[in-house]
């Protein structure tokens, strides 16, 4: 029998185990939801209650989810960032009873950076999980894991601090310390994530993925991760072709030592394959179908702001490919599990975290009036303010969620938008979601499609501008568009129909941008500090926020011709 049937057999055996081990547990507490989260919590609290934190704010003495919220405010990272700090310099535990080993570090608020505590414990909580959405999915299509799997994370070790304590992210470091048995799945080595070069990276991930013509898995954060591989698919084939052909990576020398020994024996291709290659290659646009026409899984973000670009990738799979949610994930906690992948449904991880909710509009209006797991409501909008097992208590994530259904009997959940994606000029309040569903609604009409665009709030002309990625913009295109979409951000606002009919609100403005301007967008955003693999494109913000030049990037309309 052949290596790769015995492995997929075990594969097979190890996911009947999961079902008892993980899976049977897991449907236990959602039948469960409000015991469930009443048990983490008095659980954390005895674990932490003689950390600093936990004394000042008696742990010791809250038995129910009214004291804790009696005795414990809302908190943001700043003022978790002492305690967090303080826990790293002197070695006390100041937040968490156990030591970190590691942090998982993100952009923050105020320009520096957050340290989010990892515990032994979060790892092998981030392995369950694992194993729960593998599971998951193993159980809708098998033949997903039956192949290969392209998987692209972020490095687990950015950088050390000062104490010597790695910090980094969790995605790679499962990546990097799964089973020597599972590696053999992946065709990346986890070397290839630490690469700098942005595009150096991208197209080694491409030259070392085409070789295999049995991926049928790929999984990655953002699809804008997938927008970009397509990009440099499109723009580099001929290079890849000539590499394929020879064995070889062009940029070899650009690659550190330890890079081109782990990729050195990874370069070979069957000549089966270098001929499918010649074809695919040669072809005007390759795609992925084209390259990998058994793939039958892409976990990736759907919601929110990631449906921009994921509209550009979904063309480039071949017919069967299944686009399932990756879940609500961040670097502060994992939110959901999507339990239920024929309508990605996100179950929130109640075995794992408190959660706690603030329908949008109260907390927008300043009533802070607080719901847990088993009071919110399907089809409303809530802040999320989860406490983790790492020791972010009542944590303001900024993060807004719509209840979607049930699994069992807890509430599904699905992310909207960062509460920051929200403009106020004049007393419209936009949100992100009404400006993507403009726009979209917009494109559909037209069937031009735009492969990035966001909204700016100049609060000073008390104007939008919306920026586009459009390579041929036409007078009747613009006309066209800014109608359509102004009168669909109208339909959805109210207030954002009144404010420009009384002319409070000037005229949406249109700025139209050369293509790559989002990828350039995207490079700025990653030297001001945010990491590739959670960078999510934030679709409306306030001019004073942004200080990427899209004008430099504009495309002029010339006037059409008269007929």
């Amino acid at each position: 029998m052949r290596a790769d049937a015995l492995l997929n057999r075990a594969l097979w055996a190890r996911m009947q185990l999961l079902r008892w081990t993980h899976w049977r547990p897991f449907v236990t507490a959602a039948t469960h939801p409000a015991d469930t989260q009443t048990r983490f919590l008095l659980r954390l609290l005895r674990r932490n209650r003689d950390t600093r934190f936990g004394r000042e704010h008696g742990f010791a003495a809250i038995r129910s989810y009214a004291d804790f919220a009696a005795a414990v405010p809302v908190q943001t990272y700043e003022t978790l960032r002492p305690y967090i700090e303080d826990q790293e310099r002197t070695g006390e535990p100041a937040l968490n009873a156990e030591r970190p080993v590691m942090y998982a570090r993100t952009s923050g608020t105020t320009g520096e950076a957050k340290l989010i505590p990892i515990l032994r414990e979060t790892i092998r909580q981030h392995k369950r999980s694992q194993a729960i959405q593998s599971y998951v999915q193993f159980s809708a299509d098998a033949r997903a894991y039956y192949g290969r799997f392209l998987a692209i994370v972020s490095p687990a070790e950015e950088g050390t601090l000062a104490s010597g304590t790695p910090y980094g992210s969790t995605s790679g470091f499962m990546y990097e310390n799964m089973p020597a048995i599972a590696k053999t799945k992946y065709v990346l080595p986890y070397q290839v994530f630490g690469i700098a070069d942005y595009d150096l990276k991208y197209l080694l991930i491409l030259r070392l993925a085409v070789t295999h013509e049995d991926v049928t898995h790929i999984a990655c954060a953002n699809p804008s991760t997938l927008v970009k591989l397509l990009s440099v698919l499109d723009v580099s084939r001929s290079a890849l072709l000539h590499d394929i052909t020879r064995g070889t990576f062009s940029r070899a020398d650009e690659l550190s030592a330890e890079v081109r020994a782990v990729v050195g024996p990874r370069l070979s291709c069957t000549p089966k394959r270098v001929a499918e290659l010649r074809t695919i290659l040669g072809s005007p646009r390759p795609t992925f179908g084209a390259l990998w026409p058994e793939l039958r899984l892409v976990s990736t973000w759907t919601g929110g702001s990631c449906r921009i670009p994921l509209a550009s990738v979904r063309p480039a799979l071949p017919p069967g490919a299944r686009v399932v949610e990756l879940g609500y994930l961040s670097s502060e906690f994992r939110g959901t599990l999507v339990a239920d992948v024929e309508r990605n449904a996100g179950t929130p991880t109640i075995h794992e975290n408190f959660f706690e909710f603030v329908e949008r509009d109260d907390w927008d209006g300043g009533r802070k009036v607080f719901r847990t797991i088993e009071q919110i409501e399907q089809g409303k909008e809530y802040y999320i303010v989860p406490t983790t097992g790492t020791g972010l208590y009542r944590y303001f994530m900024n993060d807004i969620v719509r209840v979607t259904g049930s699994f069992h009997a807890t509430p599904t959940i699905e992310f909207v938008q960062k509460g920051k994606g929200v403009t106020n000029i004049t007393g419209e309040k936009l949100y992100e979601s009404q400006v993507i569903d403009a726009v979209r609604s917009t494109e559909d009409e037209t069937g031009l499609a735009s492969g990035f665009f966001l909204m700016l709030a100049d609060a000073n002309r008390q104007v939008y501008r919306l920026v586009v990625e459009c390579a041929t913009p036409t007078e009747t295109w613009r006309t066209n568009t800014l109608g359509s979409i102004e009168r669909k951000l109208g339909e959805s606002n109210v207030e954002y129909a009144a404010k420009r009919a009384s002319g409070r609100l000037q005229h949406l403005e249109l700025l139209p941008v050369r293509p790559g301007t989002g990828d350039a967008y995207k490079r700025h955003c990653l030297r001001q500090g945010q990491r590739e693999g959670q960078f999510k494109l934030i679709v409306l913000q306030y001019q004073s926020d942004c200080a990427f030049p899209f004008a430099d990037f504009r495309v002029d309309v010339p006037r059409d011709r008269a007929t």
